[in-house]
């Protein structure tokens, strides 16, 4: 018996080796004008491989109840790929449409693609019972802005930790945080967080009183903050 081990992976956060399938785009970032985006789908690998695409809408993203929501009927999901199935043999490509079905009128629409491959390799020279075959499917983040976004921060800050809300209706991303102590010296790398409309994040700080920097993407623009 043949057994699959597969990885999710959201794609920009790593990369494999043993990736046999891979994607142009990790984020689709769209303003509420536009409704539609392509990705790019490649074999990178040696065997043919046979591609899914799975799409979620993500309810209340960044909180304890965000929840995945899979509906069979793409007009009550919000959104459209297409094809949804295909093969990619050595070498090839192949293009993946997504259409959004439904206007973000309140807030951000956030969701979720996922992109896994099944290897259509025949003949292995491992005995029956003891192959192991690694999928890498990958996860793209697909956020629709509404018409009229308010991407900002409200933000407190101890000795101990920087304390960040979004009381807008629009994600904000930050990314290349960085504090040093007083000097200027020894500084500390801060991983980056995307904050969602009504979330938040706290930030462990390894200096109680010089600058935390960072830079924030609102989808429109992005530029350097500091608290």
């Amino acid at each position: 018996m043949k057994h699959i081990l597969f990885i999710f992976l959201f794609i920009g956060l790593a990369n494999s080796g043993q990736a046999q399938i891979t994607v142009d785009r990790n984020i689709i970032d769209l303003s509420a004008g536009a409704r539609r985006a392509d990705i790019n789908v490649s074999n990178t690998g040696k065997n043919t491989e046979t591609v899914d695409i799975s799409l979620f809408a993500i309810i209340d993203p960044g909180l304890d109840s965000e929840q995945r929501h899979s509906p069979e009927n793409p007009r009550e999901l919000g959104v459209l790929a297409t094809p949804r199935q295909f093969t990619l043999a050595q070498g090839q490509s192949r293009k993946v449409r997504i259409s959004f079905l439904k206007t973000a009128t309140v807030k951000d629409g956030i969701y979720r693609m996922r992109v896994t491959p099944r290897s259509e390799s025949s003949g292995n020279s491992k005995p029956a019972g003891t192959a192991v075959s690694i999928a890498i499917a990958y996860e793209l983040l697909l956020i629709l802005r509404p018409p009229k976004p308010d991407a900002r921060l409200l933000a407190h800050r101890d000795q101990k930790s920087l304390t960040v809300n979004n009381p807008g209706n629009s994600n904000v991303m930050l990314f290349d945080g960085k504090q040093c102590n007083k000097l200027g010296e020894a500084c500390q790398q801060l991983a980056g967080k995307r904050i969602y409309s009504g979330a938040g994040h706290v930030f462990a700080l390894p200096y109680p009183d010089t600058p935390v920097r960072f830079m924030l993407d609102d989808g429109s623009n992005t530029r350097g903050v500091e608290y």
